[in-house]
């Protein structure tokens, strides 16, 4: 276990050489975690629905693609993500 903290101290140390530069880091971090929180669309039951999902689907301001980007990244195809 302490050979994986060395490591990854190791890794933290060459990412931020700097005191300045790992404080700047923490600080951006915090930052975006106090970011208020995106909307996000629950759909339930659109059996027979198309109209409606696909409405939802194409003016979601593009939030429904950047979602599905978010969960399945490059586990699927650009094709089947469209």
């Amino acid at each position: 276990m302490k050979d994986l903290e060395e490591r990854y101290l190791e890794r933290l140390s060459q990412l931020y050489p700097t005191i300045a530069m790992a404080s700047t880091e923490i600080i951006n971090l915090q930052a975006i975690l106090n970011l208020p929180k995106g909307t996000e669309h629950f759909l339930t039951d659109i059996h027979g629905e198309y109209e409606a999902f696909s409405h939802v689907l194409k003016n979601g301001s593009g939030a429904v693609r950047r979602k599905v980007d978010d969960v399945f990244g490059n586990t699927m195809s650009s094709r089947t993500k469209q």
